[in-house]
């Protein structure tokens, strides 16, 4: 007869109080820790919204060096962005849908600007003789806004390489003018204005466009750090026989450190947003506020594993006091307890569960109770039994005991399936005398689970 046996125990009431335990949200904590987050967020939006209004106001001020033909017609363009800008950062739904729109007009806008330069450039043309002095001010006038674009744009990040390139036109029609061809110069010069202006046009909508994506991301990752924040501890609330009981759970513990690393790809996210490196494209803002959606399923699945770790823990204590209750009839007595790993972590709650028991004949059983971990992600609890008689040859002992346990097992309510031979006991008398050794138990540090390794 085997000297250590076990089963898997029934765990209805394990479901039962899965299903029955009611969360109790802390929410001046999760509004308290909302609020200091959101004010973060608000920060970098109000640095992003004056470091538009200075390029605002620096593009007015180029406005005002350009020759007097083009002044009030790009002024006028520039009051139309304006207008477009204000109601482009009006909201966030559908930002996708909104801003294909408000794009389809920045762009009808620049269209527009293009054919009142390309008039103007009739109007001049008719107007001025010398062709070096038609020629000057559009080279000019181009200048001002290469170089606005060059001191006060983002160009690198929103048009690379493509101020290079006006740049080099800029040159080319310097070099033209300077040689003598007026002609090609003033073709060149007209050219490359409309250019610069639709240039600069273009950067400011995908500047735009950024913050706009960036506040949402921000905002977002920064409501997901506060709800971390806010979830550190969590409470259940379980209707019993005896009344409602309060289980408060530690979700890091529980979680084995889940919730802590979570919160560090939170809190990397937000300092890369705030970083803002040149690399961070819109495609990577829009996956930055889908990840923040994913995050509030992973807490939640955080939450819902710490639940079960906790309720599981708590039956088995639940039932080696039922155990001992019933041994205890039969002559047993508890003479030591402990939870495995309690030394490393400072609790063990959340692993097996050790008791030492010993008759009135001298004869010793130390009863195990295990969490597993379930292929659907629940956790069960199975008991093991190993036998320690006074008498080692007798093998009558361990033929008793087995029968005892059955019926109170089934007594219990905790199974109805017989004791089977723990593997590699199947024909020991007594159980294994590492078992026995509580302090090595204590300070041994559990396997890592399935759901770990997730």
């Amino acid at each position: 007869m085997s000297g250590e046996k076990e089963v898997r125990l029934r765990e209805s009431e394990y479901h039962r109080l899965m299903n029955a335990a009611r969360r109790v949200e802390n929410e001046p904590s999760r509004a308290a820790a909302l609020a200091a987050q959101l004010r973060q967020a608000q920060r970098r939006m109000e640095e992003q919204r004056a470091a538009a209004d200075q390029r605002q106001q620096a593009f007015a001020g180029a406005i005002g060096n350009l020759s007097q033909e083009l002044q009030a017609s790009t002024r006028d363009f520039h009051q139309q962005l304006q207008a477009q800008r204000t109601e482009y950062t009006r909201g966030l739904e559908q930002l996708d849908q909104r801003l294909a729109g408000q794009r389809q007009e920045y762009l009808g806008l620049i269209a527009e600007q293009a054919a009142q330069v390309e008039q103007q450039f009739a109007r001049i043309e008719q107007h001025r003789r010398d062709a070096r002095q038609a020629a000057a001010p559009w080279l000019a006038d181009a200048r001002v806004i290469l170089d606005y674009i060059d001191q006060h744009q983002r160009h690198t990040q929103f048009a690379p390489g493509q101020l290079d390139l006006l740049n080099g036109d800029w040159t080319l029609s310097r070099r033209n003018l300077d040689a003598g061809h007026e002609q090609a110069a003033i073709a060149t010069g007209q050219a490359l204005y409309a250019k610069a202006i639709k240039l600069q046009a273009e950067i400011e909508f995908r500047q735009l466009e950024w913050d706009t994506f960036f506040n949402e991301a921000i905002t977002g990752a920064r409501a997901q750090l506060a709800t971390l924040e806010a979830q550190r501890s969590a409470r259940w609330v379980i209707d019993t026989e005896q009344g409602s009981q309060e289980l408060e759970a530690e979700i890091d513990y529980w979680s084995d450190g889940a919730l802590s690393a979570l919160q560090t790809r939170v809190e990397q996210a937000i300092a890369t947003l705030e970083q803002q490196p040149p690399t961070l494209t819109l495609d990577d803002l829009k996956h930055q506020i889908a990840t923040n959606q994913e995050a509030l399923a992973d807490l939640e699945r955080i939450i819902t594993g710490a639940k079960e770790r906790l309720i599981a823990s708590q039956l088995r204590v639940t039932i080696a006091q039922d155990l001992l209750d019933d041994l205890g009839r039969s002559g047993w007595a508890l003479e030591d307890s402990v939870w495995e790993g309690e030394t490393a972590d400072g609790k063990g709650w959340k692993n097996s569960y050790h008791l030492r028991l010993k008759d009135l004949g001298g004869n010793e059983m130390i009863t195990v109770i295990i969490p597993e971990d379930r292929p659907q992600g629940q956790i069960e609890n199975r008991v093991q039994f190993a036998y320690y008689p006074k008498d080692n040859n007798d093998a009558r002992f361990a033929a008793a005991q087995t029968a005892r346990l059955n019926r109170t097992l089934v007594d219990l309510g905790l199974t109805r399936e017989p004791l089977a031979c723990v593997p590699g006991h199947e024909r020991t008398i007594r159980g294994d005398e590492q078992r026995r050794d509580f302090e090595r138990i204590r300070a041994t540090a559990p396997p890592v689970s399935s759901r770990d390794k997730r």
